[in-house]
């Protein structure tokens, strides 16, 4: 009754059931013109949502706190839909065009907490997007996704995640981030890197002594395998898995002109014990992960790192219940 003078209504019948029932009746239309406002700070919105889950479960009191990194990629045919490049999808095995959606989060051992989101963009056939305004919120986060590279848009969400008060000790990621600006990110931000490494031609400097004489060797972790780790298992106790552990040398360098920057890191190679009734352990057999923290057992860094798999129901959970990324 107080708003009824403004509303220039010549009777009070505009506030029964059946009359309100027009405003409250927005159907998905007012929900798709909301979705398609540029000036809305999603971005925002998510950590506040984070910060109520977070401090409501008691998160920060957990004793594993790790940031967990994902990304995904949703196929796209759309012609006039934003936000489409060519991306390489790791599990069908083939490359499509579509989405790919950087996800940043904090897994604990109760639980799985999504704090931050971006698409990135690759530079091969870009779907241009325009905009209204191209000062507004949603034009100048598509012009960070071209700008930036995929280890540049992590770096800056790690950043943020930081800002905004949500301490972590560890940072988990699969083989897709196991590279060297990773690493340089979490030695940036005082995080344990536990990654999954790929069985590339990235060098390790490998030290032995021999007679006494220090001798110093640059091998892949293939080489490592084949002439250090092979018939050297180790048994992981309370697991079915058997390990070898070595610390090396990875030179963090960006450029090949820069000063070098040598880093101490743990190689831990691990093969699941029944392995064992194979004559040779084939180059399948195996997997390598790295901690940053040489003074973590096998043990604790497979632990650590079983957290991980936290992100991958997140995702599975969203895109069948929630409708993630349609």
């Amino acid at each position: 009754l107080l708003v009824w003078v403004w509303l220039n209504a010549s009777s009070i019948h505009l506030f029964s059931r059946d009359a309100l029932q027009g405003f409250a009746d927005a159907r998905k239309d007012a929900l798709y013109d909301f979705l398609k406002r540029e000036d809305v700070n999603w971005r925002s919105l998510h950590f506040q949502v984070a910060r109520k889950v977070w401090q409501a479960h008691c998160l920060k009191g957990d004793e594993i706190k790790a940031l967990v990194v994902d990304d995904s990629v949703k196929t796209r045919t759309g012609k006039s839909m934003g936000g489409v490049s060519w991306h390489f999808d790791h599990l069908t095995g083939r490359s499509v065009r579509g989405q790919q959606v950087l996800t940043l989060g904090m897994a604990t051992e109760r639980a799985f907490l999504p704090l931050d989101q971006d698409i990135f963009i690759s530079k091969k056939q870009v779907q241009p997007q325009a905009f209204e305004d191209k000062r507004s919120m949603a034009a100048k986060r598509y012009q960070q996704a071209q700008k930036l590279t995929k280890p540049e848009l992590l770096a800056a969400s790690v950043k943020r995640v930081i800002s905004h008060g949500f301490a972590a000790d560890y940072f988990l990621a699969d083989a897709w981030f196991g590279n060297k600006p990773t690493l340089r990110m979490t030695l940036d931000n005082d995080l344990t890197a536990i990654l999954r490494m790929k069985k590339d031609k990235t060098k390790y400097r490998h030290t032995t002594f021999k007679q006494g004489m220090k001798q110093e060797q640059m091998l892949t972790a293939t080489e490592l395998f084949q002439q250090v780790v092979r018939k050297q298992w180790d048994k992981v106790p309370g697991t079915r898995y058997q390990s070898k552990s070595l610390e090396v040398g990875l030179n963090l360098k960006k450029q090949s002109t820069d000063p070098d920057h040598w880093v101490t890191v743990r190689l831990l190679f691990v093969r699941g014990a029944n392995a064992d009734s194979k004559p040779q352990v084939g180059k399948h057999d195996w997997a390598l992960f790295l901690s940053t923290d040489t003074e973590l057992s096998p043990q604790k860094i497979l632990e650590i790192y079983a957290l991980r798999w936290g992100i991958e129901v997140y995702f599975k959970e969203c895109k069948q219940h929630l409708g993630l990324l349609k």
